[in-house]
This record gives structure tokens, sequence and C-alpha cells, in this order.
């Protein structure tokens, strides 16, 4: 029988400004996996040693998808990271962008999803349209994947 994973999802709306918060929090409550959404900055940040390096002190792997400035997510494990992929076969794109929404990962035998759900903005707008086709896409590509799934976000 698998064991149970404790996985927790946050929206930190900025990872700069809420760096110390999620360290303080990880420190106190150790969940096997967290997942963060709207990270707000790029790869290159994330992987400094003050975020990334922090995370690995406390026994966590970690990975990340962001361009900067607005979205961005990552996954960070204790119980193994492996075959990490940014976005998802068929994302579409917004204004020419595929923006960084999705980031997955196998994590103790499950492959979980951080998830950062485009805001539909309101019905009939170009962007409404565009959060269906993103759900339509995920729901596509999460069927073609493995049975052990865990879709988590904001």
């Amino acid at each position: 029988m698998p064991r149970s994973l404790r996985i927790v999802t946050w929206n930190v709306n900025s990872i700069r400004s809420r760096h110390e918060r999620v360290v303080a929090w990880m420190e106190r409550h150790q969940p096997d996996v967290l997942l963060l959404q709207e990270t707000k900055c790029t790869d290159a940040l994330f992987a400094q040693d003050e975020f990334t390096g922090e995370y690995e002190r406390l026994g966590y792997e970690a990975a990340h998808h962001g361009h900067g400035g607005f979205n961005g997510v990552a996954l960070l494990s204790r119980v193994g990271l492996s075959a990490v992929e940014r976005d998802f076969p068929g994302q579409p794109r917004y204004g020419g962008v595929t923006e960084a929404r999705a980031i997955s990962a196998t994590c103790g035998g499950v492959r979980i999803h951080s998830l950062y759900v485009p805001n539909g903005r309101e019905v009939g707008s170009d962007h409404y349209a565009y959060k269906l086709d993103w759900f339509d896409a995920l729901a596509a590509a999460v069927a073609e994947g493995p049975p052990d799934v865990a879709l988590c976000g904001a």
C-alpha cells in the first residue's frame, strides 16, 4: 500500500516578498511536497542560494518555471523530484506567449502538477476563452499521463 503524501499548495504572490514566511512555514510543518504559484520571478533568480539553497538546507529538491514579473510556479519536494516538465503538452498561448503557469514532476511515486490557472476575467472576453482552452488542454494532457496524479494550485 502506498504511503500518503502531505501535499500543500500556496499562491505565494511573489516569492521575493514571502520567502522568509515560506521557509518558516516549511520548518514548522514539513510537508512532503510544497507547490507554489505566482512566484513572480525568473528561473535564474529562483535557483540562487537565497531561495533554492535555503530549501535544500531543509531537505527539499526544487524545480521552478518562471519568466519574471508575473505568473511562475514551483515544486519543492523532500520525497524525490524527477521527470520535471515545464508547461504541459498542448498548453495554449495567450498574446503569443506560453505563460509560466504549469510545472509537474514525479514526487514519491505520484505525478504532481503545480498549476496557476488563468483568470478568465469576464465571460466572453479573449482571456475567458483562453482559460477554457487552457483547461481543455490540461485535461487532455493529464488523460495521457500516469494514473497516479495530483492537480494542485490556484
